[in-house]
C-alpha cells in the first residue's frame, strides 16, 4: 500500500491519503517515493477565494491560513472547500526503488495537494490576486503519483495555468468517444 501513500495516513490510519485528515510529511522517503523541494503551490481557485474572503484579502492573513492548514493536516486540503491544488518544485531525493526523474529535475505534480504530504518552512511570496504561493518546504510524491517535467523555457505563470487543470486530460480521455 506504500505505492498509494496509505502508510502516510495518520488520522485515521489506513485511510487513503485524500480521505485522511492528517498525513505524515516528515518521515524519510520511502522506496517508491520522491521528495520534492517546493517552489510554488498553486492553490485551487475555490480554496483560494474562500481563504481570501475569510481573511479580508490580507496577504499576511492568507499566508497564515495556508500555513495553518498545512501544519494541521500535513497537506494543503482546505477543510471548508475540500480542495487543494498542485505544486512545482525540484526533485530533492528518490526512494531506493526509483530511478527517475533525475534529482534536480523541475517537476509539476499532476495529483492534488489534498493527497500530497507537505511541510512548508516558509512562505516567500503571496499575492491575494494570484493563486500562486511561493514557498520553501518539502513534498512527498507517492509511487502512484503522476508528474511532468517542467520545461525550462516556459514561464512559471504559463506552466501553472496549463497544469492547474491537469485532471482535465484524464477525464477527457475517459469520456471522449470516437466520432
Amino acid at each position: 500500500m506504500e505505492r498509494l501513500g496509505i502508510h502516510r495516513s495518520l488520522d485515521p490510519r489506513g485511510a487513503l491519503p485524500q480521505q485522511a485528515r492528517r498525513l505524515d510529511a516528515s518521515s524519510p522517503v520511502g522506496p517508491d517515493e520522491i521528495a520534492v523541494e517546493l517552489e510554488y503551490l498553486n492553490v485551487d481557485s475555490a480554496s483560494w477565494r474562500q481563504i481570501r474572503e475569510s481573511t479580508d484579502g490580507s496577504a499576511e492573513g492568507m499566508a497564515a491560513r495556508v500555513l495553518d492548514i498545512v501544519r494541521e493536516h500535513g497537506k494543503m486540503h482546505n477543510p471548508v472547500t475540500g480542495s487543494g491544488g498542485m505544486l512545482v518544485g525540484r526533485v530533492a531525493e528518490l526512494g531506493s526503488h526509483r530511478t527517475e526523474p533525475p534529482v534536480g529535475s523541475r517537476i509539476a505534480t499532476l495529483v492534488s495537494l489534498t493527497l500530497t504530504p507537505l511541510v512548508i518552512d516558509e512562505i516567500t511570496g503571496i499575492d491575494p490576486a494570484s493563486e500562486r504561493v511561493a514557498v520553501k518546504g518539502r513534498a512527498i510524491l507517492f509511487g502512484s503519483g503522476i508528474y511532468t517535467l517542467v520545461p525550462e523555457d516556459l514561464d512559471d505563470a504559463v506552466v501553472l495555468d496549463v497544469l492547474d487543470v491537469c485532471g482535465a486530460p484524464a477525464w477527457a480521455a475517459r469520456l471522449a468517444r470516437r466520432g
